[in-house]
């Protein structure tokens, strides 16, 4: 019986010992003057996507897990017979202790994609052409 107790208290002793660590759910970042700042739920519990003026929430922001990461992207513009813009974050999983951010370094790719009333473009190349920044910044976690 002696053993038990002392197999209990260390294993009270090794719980304590292991940091509790919450995934981030708030990214704030920055690339000269352009900002970016996704929150995965407000308090509606909407995802929000903010880039330099633009504000996107619900249905506006599509979230998609993937082995590299979290992609999220938002359509910035769209012109009929002409091309879509997009943007995406392609964010990591990043734990943090409540209350300290970590630092982060995230590709945004920033797509055109040609269009014409029939669908796709009526001439020869690529249909999607990418722009990928780097940008940085805090990853944290947030009570919503």
């Amino acid at each position: 019986m002696g053993t038990s107790g002392g197999t209990a208290t260390a294993a009270r002793a090794a719980k304590a010992a292991i940091p509790a660590f919450a995934e981030a759910n708030f990214f704030e970042l920055r690339r000269g003057t352009s900002k970016i700042s996704f929150t995965v739920s407000n308090i509606a519990g909407e995802p929000v996507l903010s880039y330099e003026t633009q504000t996107f929430t619900g249905d506006e922001v599509h979230i998609e897990t993937t082995e590299i990461g979290t992609l999220v992207t938002v359509t910035l513009s769209a012109i009929p017979d002409l091309e879509r813009r997009l943007l995406t974050l392609v964010l990591p999983l990043v734990q943090v202790n409540p209350g300290t951010p970590e630092k982060v370094s995230v590709p945004v790719i920033f797509t055109r994609i040609e269009m014409s009333i029939a669908g796709r473009p009526l001439h020869p190349g690529p249909v999607q052409t990418y722009d990928v920044k780097v940008y940085t910044g805090k990853a944290s976690f947030i009570l919503s």
